[in-house]
């Protein structure tokens, strides 16, 4: 059988607005960072390392969130970072 060792995407999620980049390794992700807007070329030069603090609050909080697909989950996580960054 084959696994899926690592892999590094990079997610347009329109309802969104935002760019995600999400790193795993053995179906943990080890990696988030995102940016808000559509400017895939900013995304890329700008926002293509890893948020360590993000990975962590998303990895903290992900047996608390609910959503079909990972992407889902990983969105509600980065709106609870944000406001919390902002708020604090």
């Amino acid at each position: 059988m084959n696994n899926l060792v690592s892999s590094r995407n990079i997610w347009w999620c329109p309802d969104h607005d935002r760019y995600v980049l999400v790193v795993t390794e053995q179906d943990e992700v080890v990696g988030l960072n995102y940016m808000q807007g559509d400017e895939l070329d900013i995304f890329l030069s700008d926002f293509s390392g890893i948020d360590q603090d993000l990975t962590k609050f998303y990895n903290s909080v992900a047996p608390y969130l609910s959503g079909e697909y990972q992407i889902d989950r990983i969105n509600q996580a980065i709106w609870a970072y944000f406001d919390y960054k902002n708020n604090y």
